[in-house]
Formats: C-alpha cells, sequence, structure tokens
C-alpha cells in the first residue's frame, strides 16, 4: 500500500478514486472549507484530517508527527491574474500562494510521486504570477521566463495633480483609503442612486447611513498632501449634500464617481504592496494611472520547480474518458522522482466519444424517487426494481439514499423550466420570462437554466443550484445526490453541510472515476520503481535524494537542521 497525503482535499473525490484502487491509504488529508471537511470525514474516516495547508511550516517536526509519504496529490486553487479575477475588482488572487505552497510541500517532503489536478486553463498563458520581493529562487537559472506587465489602477483622469507622489508610500495609503464598510456604503449610493426608478428609494434607506458613516471619519494627519485633502473633502461633501437632498443626482454624480474610482485606484496599490508585487515603475497619464511590473507563467514556474527534482508528464484529461458521464476537462500533471529511474506517463483513455457513458446512465434510475427540499429529512430507502444502466452497478451502492435534496421551485422558475427542452438554456426563454430578473441577459452564460440530455454526458459540473440545472424530464432543478452522480460519486458517498455548501462540494471534487484511473496508472508506474529499485539494490538516503536543488534562496529561515533527515533545507516556493 502507497500512503497518500491529500492537499486541498475537499470533500474526498481525489481520495475516494484513489482508494478505490485498493493500492493506497489516504494517510492525512488537509482542507479548511468546514462543511468539505465535515464531508471528508464523515466518509474517510481513517484518514487525519488537517485544516490549513498553510500551518504546514516545519517539516522536519511534520513528518516525526505524520511519518513519510509515497505520494502528495491536490488541487491548489489558481485564479493567476485571468480576465474572471479581474471582473471581481481585484488584482491579485489570494489563491496564488497556494500554488506555491503546494509546491514548497512537495519540495520538502519530497515523496516518490506526485499528482496536481487543476483547471484546463492553466497551461494558458491567462495564469501568470506577478513577481514578488519574495520569490526566492533565481529565474534565470530556471529558465523561467519573465514577461513585463502593465497594470490600469485608474481607467479615467485622475482628479489629484500630485498623486504620483505619494501613491505608492504605504503609510500614506493606508491613511486615506477607506475602510471595507464605509467604501461599501459609499460605493453602494452611487449604484443603486445611478437608477431613477431606485433613487428615492436608495436615499430613504442608505443617505443617513451614508452621511453618519463619513462624519465618523478620521480628519487626515498632516503626512497627507494637501490637494488630495481638498479631493476629498468637497467628494464627501456633495456624498452628504446628495444624501441629504440639497443637491441632484446629476449634480452629485461626477465628484462621487470621481472619489469612488480614486479609492477602488487605492484598494489596488494596497493589494499589490501587501502582496510584495514588485513595482518597476508608476504612471500618471491623461487618461489613467498605470504601474508596470513582471509575471511568469504557473505552469512554467510549476514545471521548472518541481522539474529538478521530478520527472514530470502533464496534459488535458476527459473525465468521459474514463467513464464519468460528464464532459469534465481539468489539467493532470503526474511526477515521479527523477532518481527513480522511471518516465511517467497519463492514463490513456478508456472509452471513445461514441462510448460515452450518459445523464441517462447516472440518473435515469432515480427518476421515480421524489426528491425532498430539507437537507434534514430521513434518507429514502430504495427498492429493488429500478432500471438498470451502464452505470447503476457502480454508483447504485446502497439501498439508502441521501442527499437526493433540491431547491423548492418558485412559480417564476418553474414557467422557465416548463419552457425549455432538452438541451436548451437561458438564452432559449421568451424575453417576456426573463428581463425581469437580467438586466444584460445577453451576457449570462449557456450553463444557467440549461435542461439537460438523457441521451448525451453533462457539460462540467459546477454548483448547479447556482447554475440552476433542469432534470431531463421533470421540470425540477436536479438534486444534490443527481449532481453527485453525474460526477461519480456512488451512493454510499454521503455530503453534509448547508444545502448550498453540498451542492459547491459536489461542483468542486475531482470525479473519483476519473482519479481511480490516474492511481491506477500511478500504482503501475510505482510498481515499476519497485521492481528497478529490487534490481539496482535499493535506494539510499531513506528514499530522499539530494539533489543540490536547494539554493540560498530557497531556503526558508534560512538553513534547518533536521535529525535523521541528513541535513535536508527545507525549502519555499
Amino acid at each position: 500500500m502507497h500512503k497518500v497525503l491529500d492537499l486541498f482535499a475537499g470533500a474526498g473525490g481525489m481520495s475516494l478514486g484513489f482508494l478505490q484502487t485498493g493500492r493506497f491509504e489516504i494517510a492525512v488529508a488537509v482542507e479548511k472549507n468546514e462543511n468539505a471537511q465535515a464531508t471528508y470525514i464523515r466518509n474517510h474516516e481513517q484518514t487525519t484530517m488537517l485544516n490549513d495547508i498553510l500551518d504546514i511550516t516545519d517539516y522536519g517536526l511534520f513528518q516525526r508527527e505524520h511519518g513519510e509519504f509515497d505520494v502528495v496529490v491536490g488541487g491548489p486553487p489558481c485564479q493567476g491574474f485571468s480576465n474572471a479575477n479581474r471582473q471581481k475588482n481585484h488584482v491579485v488572487s489570494q489563491n496564488n500562494s497556494l500554488v506555491k505552497k503546494y509546491v514548497e510541500v512537495i519540495l520538502n517532503l519530497r515523496p516518490k510521486a506526485f499528482v496536481m489536478e487543476n483547471v484546463r486553463m492553466l497551461k494558458s498563458d491567462i495564469h501568470r504570477f506577478y513577481c514578488t520581493h519574495t520569490d526566492g529562487f533565481e529565474f534565470e537559472r530556471l529558465g523561467i521566463t519573465i514577461r513585463n506587465e502593465t497594470i490600469c489602477l485608474l481607467n479615467s483622469e485622475c482628479p489629484i495633480a500630485d498623486i504620483g507622489d505619494y501613491l505608492l508610500n504605504p503609510q500614506i495609503i493606508d491613511e486615506i483609503i477607506l475602510s471595507d464598510k464605509a467604501f461599501y456604503i459609499l460605493r453602494m449610493l452611487l449604484k443603486n442612486s445611478s437608477n431613477e426608478q431606485a433613487r428615492e428609494k436608495t436615499l430613504m434607506e442608505n443617505g443617513r447611513k451614508c452621511i453618519k458613516i463619513i462624519a465618523l471619519l478620521s480628519a487626515k494627519s498632516s503626512q497627507v498632501p494637501g490637494d488630495y485633502v481638498a479631493f476629498e473633502r468637497a467628494a464627501l461633501n456633495v456624498f452628504i449634500q446628495f444624501a441629504g437632498g440639497e443637491i441632484t443626482f446629476d449634480e452629485a454624480e461626477p465628484l462621487m464617481t470621481a472619489y469612488i474610482h480614486v479609492q477602488r485606484m487605492m484598494l489596488h496599490v494596497r493589494e499589490l504592496l501587501d502582496n510584495g508585487i514588485i513595482i518597476d515603475s508608476l504612471r500618471v497619464e491623461q487618461r489613467g494611472v498605470y504601474v508596470n511590473v513582471r509575471s511568469y507563467s504557473v505552469i512554467d514556474y510549476i514545471g521548472k520547480r518541481l522539474g529538478e527534482l521530478y520527472n514530470i508528464s502533464d496534459g488535458i484529461l476527459n473525465a468521459a474518458w474514463f467513464g464519468a458521464p460528464q464532459l469534465r476537462e481539468r489539467y493532470i500533471a503526474v511526477g515521479l522522482r527523477n532518481d527513480l529511474g522511471v518516465q511517467p506517463e497519463l492514463p490513456v483513455a478508456d472509452f471513445k466519444s461514441t462510448e460515452y457513458r450518459t445523464v441517462f446512465d447516472a440518473i435515469k434510475d432515480l427518476e421515480s424517487v421524489v426528491p425532498s427540499f430539507n437537507i434534514d429529512d430521513e434518507p429514502t430507502f430504495l427498492d429493488d426494481e429500478y432500471h438498470t444502466t451502464a452505470l447503476t452497478g457502480q454508483l447504485r451502492d446502497s439501498n439508502v439514499l441521501t442527499n437526493h435534496v433540491t431547491t423548492e421551485t418558485r412559480e417564476k422558475a418553474k414557467k422557465r423550466f416548463e419552457a425549455l427542452q432538452p438541451g436548451q438554456n437561458f438564452h432559449d426563454l421568451d424575453r417576456n420570462l426573463i428581463e425581469d430578473t437580467y438586466t444584460r441577459p445577453e451576457r449570462t452564460q449557456n450553463s444557467i437554466y440549461l435542461r439537460l440530455e438523457y441521451g448525451k454526458p453533462c457539460g462540467t459540473v459546477t454548483n448547479v443550484r447556482k447554475s440552476m440545472w433542469i432534470h431531463p424530464v421533470i421540470n425540477r432543478a436536479i438534486s444534490i445526490r443527481e449532481a453527485a452522480r453525474l460526477q461519480s460519486f456512488p451512493d454510499s458517498f454521503e455530503f453534509v453541510g448547508t444545502k448550498d455548501s453540498q451542492y459547491q462540494q459536489v461542483g468542486n471534487a475531482v470525479p473519483p472515476i476519473m482519479a481511480r484511473a490516474i492511481a491506477s496508472k500511478l500504482a503501475q508506474l510505482l510498481d515499476t520503481c519497485n521492481t528497478l529499485a529490487d534490481e539496482q539494490g535499493g535506494i539510499g538516503h531513506s528514499g530522499y535524494v539530494d539533489n543540490g536543488t536547494a539554493t540560498p534562496n530557497d531556503v526558508q529561515n534560512p538553513i534547518k537542521e533536521h535529525s535523521a533527515r541528513d541535513d535536508r533545507q527545507e525549502v519555499s516556493a
């Protein structure tokens, strides 16, 4: 049995797939989300659960407590600085540090193998890291390509003439930036007041709150330049006058908008400073404010950083290739420590496109089982009479059906359900069914209000409650259990937590059937490694190799000595 550490374990889909091979034991899992953690513990009672990967700092102590690991698996969340991330008004994703932590854990524990799962777009140029002051490894030696980037902090004329003199001064920024609460109140007053029909209600509900929050703001110290103080005083007075009904929205809007834009610019600057982003230069132009930074590819970083110690095979795998009733493409990397002498390989597809399992295969037998609306309701007991499909033998492994819970359909949603045929989605609805809910329906994704088709695999399962996926032949939303079936979870696997959390756990999970295929291939590779080791007389250093990859900049604290660890250095990613 190979000993596994599962990082970012979620509800346990990856772990389940590895366990299903009978070749691996999941000794330790790490998951921070409380609901997902509870689900994992419910289904993996023999595994030690830890709360946060960032708590793993002393690797010598960690191994004395938990022993050595043959395999580390995990899917660290990563947004890089993709377009999706920028739409959330952030320039830096806090998840990026978790990718580096994942790499750090592998470099320090040095398992025989690792498996990394992530979004298929990880290989694209969108997913990049900004260079930071804490990047302690040698870009040039590793061959990591650096690219110049420009970040737009303000996409309009800046109303403060001398802003460039102190915009990157952390002490001044900390003083002039609003608290999250104050910024939210002022921003929402401006945003909601732009709708003339809702303006009166907005002023009644938020006007007094706005005035009160401004009154509580502290006076600026002498270190804040006079131009900024004058601008802020004028802008806040306009907020007060508008909130008090003294001036019209048209009179107030230009200065209120300018102030909110400046505050958002400050938030972006603080993000850059707090994350230690190296800022090469600042430019204040007539139509905007920009900073020049540098970046490097996430996939290049992972490959070069781990490539010194591991041979790596990576690519895009589709869950449907291995029997999941779902077209879910994910980036998978498998690494084998290079002293083992074996080149890693990804599993090959078991199913051709004409053989893919379908939604029918996954949930047809549940069609007559009425779901509940309450997660606290008792589970359903199944009888032995049901429609057998290509997947029921794998998925229907219990006569007790848990999590067959769905969202109670309101009248408006039910009308939409009734109007859609299998394969249709939100964009196929008549305008009168959507215009009172969606202001810009043309921007809505094709996965919203999607009625599944029995005869095909579904698309990527996300949080199908938020997406409002519809049953192929019944006018109701897909249940948690049906979504879990589409992800290839067997009925014996029970999800816990709030209703929305359970839907989210299912959507975030690695399909166990795909994880099992990866694990089966990895077991074959490790068998080959063991055969070679026997022929060559074994591997020295208790399975560890001092390949000289750690450099002074890599070392945490800066060097830690560990007993019985050949004076190995702890490296930071």
